[in-house]
């Protein structure tokens, strides 16, 4: 997984780079929309892609025969699966989203449009059939359905103590990084409408608003428990 995520990044900042290269420093968004939709469609489809691998590969180490040390072994290995099939799964909600609202506010292609419809679609559709096969694999440990409105509060009850260390540390982690990486998102967009003349103010009042809220959800949380 680290080698895909490795070359989606790097394929990510080297068009970033080049382009900046390529205009003196300076991006107009706008002059890039087309290939960027086609760039984000394309590695939408490579995770939808890895994403429906896993799911298979799952299923197959589900029904393999094993006892002792090699069930624990098939356990760490599904439960590690899962972890990347959420990742890419939820990456590929989040580029669908993005290819839909920049087909949007550039007017491109109707096509494009219902592309990252389905994309999207897919991807739910992938995140329900993963979660159903989990809870196929471990019926004892009624894992709630993803439908579910308390789903997370449900999910927690029903780990053991280390699994919900082994959460917590990963939300606190998040926790800490959303905050850096939105605090780099002001800065950016910031220079971004000084070096294009477009402004980008409602979208950094709008994430300084989203940073108050978070850490003030964080903060009262911990204060009333």
């Amino acid at each position: 997984m680290k080698t895909v995520i490795q070359i989606l990044i790097s394929a990510v900042i080297g068009f970033i780079v080049a382009t900046l290269m390529l205009n003196n420093f300076t991006l107009d968004l706008f002059k890039y929309a087309d290939a960027i939709v086609v760039i984000i469609l394309f590695i939408n489809i490579i995770l939808l892609g890895v994403s429906f691998k896993i799911y298979w590969q799952v299923k197959k180490l589900h029904n393999t025969e094993a006892n002792g040390d090699e069930e624990d072994e098939v356990d760490l290995l599904i439960y590690k699966k899962f972890a990347d099939h959420s990742f890419f799964i939820h990456s590929s909600i989040v580029l669908s989203v993005l290819v839909l609202c920049t087909t949007l506010i550039t007017s491109q292609s109707v096509y494009l449009t219902i592309i990252a419809i389905v994309t999207m679609i897919l991807s739910y559709l992938f995140t329900l059939y993963m979660t159903n096969l989990i809870r196929l694999i471990y019926p004892e440990r009624n894992i709630p359905k993803i439908s579910d409105s308390k789903y997370e509060e449900k999910l927690l009850e029903v780990s053991d103590e280390g699994e919900r260390h082994v959460m917590l540390i990963g939300f606190y982690k998040s926790y800490n990084l959303m905050n850096f990486v939105l605090f780099i998102a002001i800065v950016l967009s910031t220079f971004y409408s000084i070096t294009t003349n477009h402004s980008q103010l409602f979208s950094i009042i709008l994430i300084g608003i989203v940073l108050i809220i978070v850490n003030g959800k964080y903060c009262f949380s911990v204060r009333n428990k």
